[in-house]
């Protein structure tokens, strides 16, 4: 978890998984350094930071300490969103679900702004998740950038040392950012 020193017009990214060294962190990782390129201020939401904890029938009754420092802290003082979702049987992680659904929805989602990115190995780049995911957001009142970015092939945007390689990618990625920044 980075947060953000300022609060003001917070941008989050939101790793969309708890997968471990996945291609989504990697993903999200050219969207900090593009954000610091342009001097724009943004924490991270690494859903591996979620704890434990947090699948249990009390989720709703109460809130886990840390769960709720992660609302304080990330969720209720964002204004824009990047969710980086990665493919999981034709939609997004049930564990990013979980965070939305165990939230104070009106607190950390409504009236918002995000932005949207479909990881997948495969051709189509997550463009049915994020279908689904704009359904849920918008229920949750969240305004959804029209400009959404599926990242096919994944496996293929980065060389062997890391580097993400992709040109068209990163001007899509600035060009989305600058579509955010703008809402």
């Amino acid at each position: 978890m980075y947060l953000c020193p300022n609060r003001k017009n917070m941008i989050t990214l939101v790793s969309g998984t708890n997968r471990p060294n996945s291609w989504t962190r990697k993903v999200l990782d050219v969207y900090k350094i593009q954000l610091d390129k342009k001097g724009i201020d943004c924490q991270v939401l690494d859903l591996m930071d979620l704890p434990n904890e947090l699948l249990h029938i009390d989720m709703y009754a109460r809130k886990v300490d840390k769960f709720a420092e992660i609302e304080k802290n990330i969720l209720f003082p964002t204004s824009k969103y990047v969710f980086i979702i990665p493919e999981y049987n034709g939609s997004y992680p049930g564990v990013l679900k979980l965070v939305m659904d165990g939230s104070d929805v009106k607190k950390a989602f409504h009236f918002k702004n995000a932005a949207l990115v479909g990881v997948s190995d495969g051709r189509a780049g997550n463009l049915r998740g994020m279908d689904d995911l704009t359904n849920v957001l918008n229920h949750m009142k969240i305004n959804v950038l029209h400009c959404k970015i599926p990242v096919s092939s994944v496996s293929k945007q980065f060389n062997e040392q890391g580097d993400f390689i992709s040109e068209e990618t990163l001007r899509l990625i600035d060009q989305q950012i600058d579509l955010l920044v703008a809402m």
